[in-house]
């Protein structure tokens, strides 16, 4: 099932001027997904009046950093995958529960169930001195099965109703540095047309791909010229579904090692992966070696190693998010890498200009400037705003 991401967005542009109450409104239109997600109010800071909820953090400690259990989110609907905050403005963090370390935000996201009840609290440095225009989003992220282009990886999926045909794999015998042709036929079972990703997969590991789009009932055949560089036996096919095996001979360039430089990272921090390209042959060998982070090609370096020598290639690979990554290069295992979160760091510096107090509210509104706010789920699609 495909996500639609930020199917609901609520933004506000708030004015913030220093020993100010500013306030933020943000409304949802008619047949949004408000009542998929509920805010009350949990504290002082919080009341809901005039069907308002405000955050009134006017009373927080001055020249100080100060947290504050301030509302929840209820869930109520089950295809409701992700909730985050995204926050411009400085010194002004929201967090989960009773940790202010625990930050809402799209890298760490909250991903309720239904029925589920988030407490959010805010941490306000009120050192800081704001003016001009300041916003902050809050985001609902559904999975109800609808495509998203703005996914990036939503047109890599496989639709359901699109199967694969047959595979033809030819030739199955050849020399190093000769091509073998990779051609699937697809054919789509749904009621309207779907785009279908071909991925062409060795061993497993996806080194090329092609989008098409497949009419209703219709087939399509993808096509695909694999150059086959290092000596040895191959599965060759497509999604993983179906694969020929390719045997290559003849003397050539090999690799001899492969490693990475870094076994753990911190997020955001690159590392270096490198392998040994020998050549035993009395010519000059040019090779194209491909780095493959968990079963997926993501660079290529061209090298041309002369007779009787080796030759070291490195890539250079950043990592963004957590986990923990598989890593080759032309098949040849390079080990893996783990990447954790950054320690937290201290809340916001002190020692700035103070602002009095930061007020957020949830509202119509009614004489704030520059408000606006999208509320889409898919299919519906509000726009709020009001002049000065």
């Amino acid at each position: 099932m495909l996500s639609t991401d930020v199917l609901l967005t609520a933004a506000a542009a708030c004015v913030l001027l220093a020993f100010v109450v500013p306030t933020v409104a943000i409304t949802v239109g008619e047949n949004s997904a408000a009542d998929d997600v509920l805010l009350e109010p949990t504290s002082q800071y919080a009341t809901i009046q005039d069907n308002q909820l405000e955050l009134d953090l006017e009373e927080l400690n001055k020249d100080a950093i100060t947290t504050a259990d301030v509302f929840t989110i209820a869930i109520t609907d089950t295809d409701v995958q992700r909730v985050w905050i995204e926050n411009d403005v400085e010194g002004l963090e929201f967090y989960a529960g009773n940790d202010p370390t625990a930050k809402i935000a799209r890298a760490s996201p909250i991903e309720p169930s239904a029925g589920e009840t988030i407490h959010v609290g805010v941490a306000v440095d009120t050192h800081v001195t704001h003016t001009g225009t300041e916003t902050f989003t809050v985001h609902v992220r559904y999975d109800d099965g609808e495509d998203d282009e703005d996914e990036e990886d939503d047109e890599n999926e496989t639709p359901q109703g699109v199967t694969l045909e047959s595979l033809a794999v030819s030739p199955t015998n050849l020399e190093a540095g000769e091509s073998v042709t990779v051609e699937g036929t697809y054919r789509n079972e749904n009621d309207t047309a779907k785009r279908h990703t071909a991925k062409l997969t060795v061993d497993g590991t996806v080194v090329d791909s092609r989008t098409v789009e497949i009419e209703s009932g219709e087939t399509r055949t993808v096509s695909f010229e694999r150059a086959m560089q290092w000596p040895g036996g191959y599965d060759v096919g497509l999604d993983g579904a179906a694969s020929e095996r390719v045997t290559v001979t003849g003397s050539g360039a090999e690799i001899g090692d492969a490693s990475v430089a870094d076994t753990e990272l911190t997020k955001g921090d690159r590392t270096t992966i490198s392998a040994t390209v020998e050549n035993p042959t009395n010519e000059p060998v040019e090779r194209t070696l491909e780095l493959a982070v968990d079963g997926i090609v993501v660079d290529t370096r061209t090298v041309i190693v002369q007779p009787g020598t080796e030759r070291t290639v490195t890539f250079e690979r950043q990592f963004d998010a957590p986990g923990t990554y598989d890593l080759a290069i032309s098949g040849v295992d390079a080990g893996s890498v783990t990447v954790s979160e950054p320690e937290p760091e201290p809340f916001p510096i002190r020692n700035r200009q103070l602002s009095a107090a930061t007020t957020a509210a949830l509202a119509p509104p009614l004489t704030m400037g520059i408000l606006f706010l999208g509320a889409a789920a898919n299919r519906r699609w509000a726009i709020v705003s009001s002049e000065y």
